[in-house]
């Protein structure tokens, strides 16, 4: 699949890095789409179609550890690029 054809779902509930991150995303060429919990994460997962998941860890609803434990139970292959302030050993180990 070419570069420019990739779909990419951000998923962060603050509203000016969601839409830095899709800005940036789009200028490099990017299809984005944003949604702002764990629970609109899921269920735009499940139309399918996506290439890359970009999830924060802190959302509401459900928290992207949360999400990523969903789609990978219904084994999604899905790339998943962690997208945290958190940096406890603790906190890295849990995204892995």
């Amino acid at each position: 699949m070419s570069r420019k054809q990739a779909r990419i779902l951000v998923v962060e509930d603050e509203a000016h890095l969601a839409q830095g991150i899709a800005d940036n995303l789009l200028l490099e060429g990017y299809a984005v789409e944003v949604v702002d919990d764990g629970d609109k994460a899921l269920q735009r997962y499940t139309q399918g179609g996506l290439d890359l998941l970009v999830l924060d860890v802190m959302l509401p609803k459900r928290d992207g550890y949360a999400v990523c434990r969903a789609i990978r139970a219904q084994g999604g292959q899905l790339p998943i690029l962690f997208l945290t302030a958190k940096n406890a050993g603790d906190d890295r180990v849990q995204g892995l």
